[in-house]
């Protein structure tokens, strides 16, 4: 599916176009057709990637310029929200007057542009302005869900923590709590990996916008839409703060597997305690029954009125002082 958008200069938004449009700042493939394909190729002049070619994953291949256009792929998250995240590429394509990216899943933050660009106030006359809007909005969405998921964590550590003897402590499924735990380790290290791939293609574009400076001057490069305004630098900072908060909470999660797999431990400990105490409670009881079970002909204790009643009393004198004994070192 092929949607264009156009920049409108007297309010500075983003506008849908109805059909294709030449005139179009952004162009936006979601699993591109052939002939969406085909038409995009023929009204810039380049040949777009294939979606193995997305795929790779050498630096070479994720940044690289072929026919007069700037080719750089970034890995975005999807479905978040929904419990079900999927991790795919995003080439973004930029050429002189437009950019084109190219997807084969529906990240929110790509669903919203011009809604969340009106939002941010970006500027996107020019079509190196348009992509690091895109870029913000990719930026803006990684914080929405690693702050989303700082809340999920905390609430998943307050019931792996809760304070000892509450009677809730005894029903957390600590099985489950393992597997959300996976999740979110998933999540987050998706998350950071994402982030990467945006920071080197903004990087990218800072090292243009300083080489432009460099080679035509200051005021030359501002005027032709190189000069981004310090949108970049303040852009990679937000990168680099939320890659650091990123760690920071791939570091807590994995406190939190080892904690829980450290209660799994105790818990299954605390049964096999039990079957231990069990066995040798009763095997005093067990070792006397075993005794007078034996088919010896003389036996004194077999024809005395008191055996039966004495050999009852024994055994459960034999389990009780054990139990006691256990009771009072604490192991019970």
């Amino acid at each position: 599916m092929r949607q264009d958008y156009l920049h409108d200069p007297d309010t500075g938004r983003l506008i849908a176009a109805p059909v294709p449009d030449r005139r179009a700042i952004w162009t936006d493939l979601l699993i591109p057709t052939l002939e969406e394909e085909a038409a995009v190729e023929a009204e810039l002049g380049i040949d777009l990637p294939t979606r193995e070619d997305m795929r790779e994953i050498e630096p070479s291949s994720r940044i690289y310029s072929k026919e007069g256009a700037l080719f750089m792929t970034a890995n975005v998250v999807a479905g978040a929200g929904a419990g079900d995240p999927v991790m795919e590429p995003v080439t973004f394509v930029l050429t002189t007057g437009r950019v084109v990216s190219i997807r084969y899943h529906e990240p929110y933050s790509l669903q919203n542009v011009p809604q969340r660009a009106a939002g941010l106030q970006a500027d996107c006359s020019t079509a190196l302005r348009m992509l690091m809007t895109l870029m913000e909005v990719l930026v803006e969405r990684s914080a929405d869900i690693l702050e989303a998921e700082s809340q999920a964590v905390d609430a998943l550590s307050r019931q792996i923590f809760k304070p000892a003897g509450k009677p809730a402590q005894q029903s957390v499924d600590l099985a489950a709590v393992l597997t959300r735990i996976g999740r979110h380790g998933e999540l987050n290290a998706g998350l950071q990996d994402s982030l990467v791939t945006i920071e080197r293609i903004v990087n990218h574009m800072t090292q243009m916008r300083l080489a432009a400076r460099k080679e035509r001057g200051a005021a030359e490069a501002g005027a032709s839409g190189m000069g981004l305004n310090g949108r970049d630098k303040r852009l990679l900072r937000d990168i680099r703060s939320l890659i650091a908060y990123g760690e920071a909470q791939s570091q807590r999660v994995t406190f939190m597997l080892d904690a829980t797999l450290g209660l799994l431990n105790i818990q299954q400990s605390g049964i096999i305690k039990i079957f231990s105490v069990a066995a040798v409670v009763f095997l005093p009881p067990t070792l006397i029954a075993s005794i007078y079970g034996m088919n010896f002909e003389f036996m004194p204790e077999l024809a005395s009125p008191y055996g039966y009643p004495l050999a009852l009393g024994g055994m459960v004198l034999s389990a009780i002082l054990p139990y006691l004994f256990f009771k009072r070192k604490g192991w019970l």
